[in-house]
């Protein structure tokens, strides 16, 4: 649980809301948007509204909401998005062995599948793995094996390059030849090998890990794509990982260096500095080479989430107070979450809150 925060006080101030009974030891002020967003994502839940407005439920949502759910001991949220999860969105046909284990990116109900989804179906197996620890399911602790193990096969070494293939797709029965480094989450994989002695996991994780440390640009932050067929077309390995233009979106970084911040600690070290010396001006993308301001805009609301976590992870207070007042701020202003991809920013808000302010644990 994260210590006692003295930034919260003054963070509240900042944005307006009332000091008189705030106490550094409770935040407050995380705590209330919590519940408020809660209550919200539930409903939805509720009601089965977990579609985008293009009619497709993406896994990614229901993950990261199940993962959220579990933290709250919200047992019914977290049965319903798993209950549906597992009837959609998880491969389990012997009709087809290999792609068992294997997550939708997507459900359309009465259209047909069209491919995997690796980072999805990291955090599918995190969700599980995470409702296992809270509820007690031996069956969902076995079911993140099956869903690690189909994330195995997804990987390849090409040119000299290890990493795992971005998505597997139904129709053509091939893998993509590029990977992103969101479908990598290394300390999530290592945590599950140590727990279970799958040494073939633990090598992936470590794989995983080296990976994102080849991937981070002079600036600090983390390079998006891995596409080894570079090498050939420029005769130039060091191209094979990259973002497009060289521009580099934080939240991204953020992400991927939460993702391993306990193997590779200073990675996200350099990204939480990178981003607090720009405070209270960030922009959401950056050249990698440079550090300037590749786009003049702001970062998108789910990336002050991710900030936030990653600032937790590193026991860093003070960038936490500057990327938290950002995070209370955008989850007290629901009208800008946008509609096409509620349930997702949502999720990731309500993430980042519980890091701030966690459930109280259950004895």
């Amino acid at each position: 649980m994260l210590r006692p925060l003295a930034f919260v006080v003054a963070a509240s101030c900042m944005l307006g809301m009332s000091c008189a009974r705030e106490s550094p030891k409770e935040p407050e002020s995380a705590r209330r948007a919590k519940q408020e967003l809660h209550e919200l994502a539930r409903a939805r839940v509720d009601a089965g509204m977990l579609a985008r407005t293009n009619g497709y439920v993406y896994a990614v949502d229901v993950a990261l909401l199940m993962i959220f759910a579990a933290g709250e001991r919200d047992e019914p949220m977290f049965k319903t998005l798993r209950d549906f999860a597992l009837e959609h969105l998880l491969l389990d046909s012997g009709d087809d062995p290999y792609t068992r284990g294997f997550v939708l990116w997507r459900y359309c109900e009465g259209v047909q599948p069209d491919a995997s989804g690796t980072t999805e179906a990291l955090r599918l197996a995190e969700g599980l793995w995470r409702g296992a620890e809270a509820f007690g399911s031996e069956s969902d602790r076995e079911t993140v094996l099956v869903i690690l193990d189909g994330y195995a096969r997804h990987a390849a070494e090409e040119q000299g390059v290890w990493m795992i293939r971005n998505y597997f797709n139904l129709g053509t029965r091939s893998f993509a030849s590029n990977s992103y480094l969101i479908d990598y989450a290394p300390d999530f994989v290592a945590e599950v090998a140590a727990a279970t002695g799958r040494e073939d996991l633990a090598d992936i994780a470590t794989r995983s890990y080296e990976l994102i440390e080849k991937a981070q640009a002079p600036a600090g932050l983390l390079y998006s794509i891995v596409q080894p067929e570079v090498a050939t077309v420029l005769d130039d390995e060091r191209m094979v990982i990259f973002s497009p233009n060289d521009a580099i979106q934080v939240s991204n970084s953020a992400t991927v260096a939460l993702c391993a911040v306990q193997g590779l600690p200073e990675i996200g070290r350099d990204v939480v500095d990178f981003s607090h010396e720009r405070m209270p001006g960030l922009r959401g993308t950056y050249y990698g080479r440079t550090g300037e301001v590749a786009r003049d805009k702001r970062p998108g609301i789910e990336a002050w989430a991710s900030l936030v976590r990653l600032a937790v992870a590193l026991d860093d207070d003070e960038a936490l107070g500057e990327f938290y007042m950002f995070l209370v701020s955008n989850s007290g202003r629901k009208w800008r979450i946008p509609k096409d991809a509620w349930l997702f920013v949502t999720a990731e808000l309500l993430l980042g809150l519980q890091a701030v302010a966690p459930a109280e644990a259950v004895s």
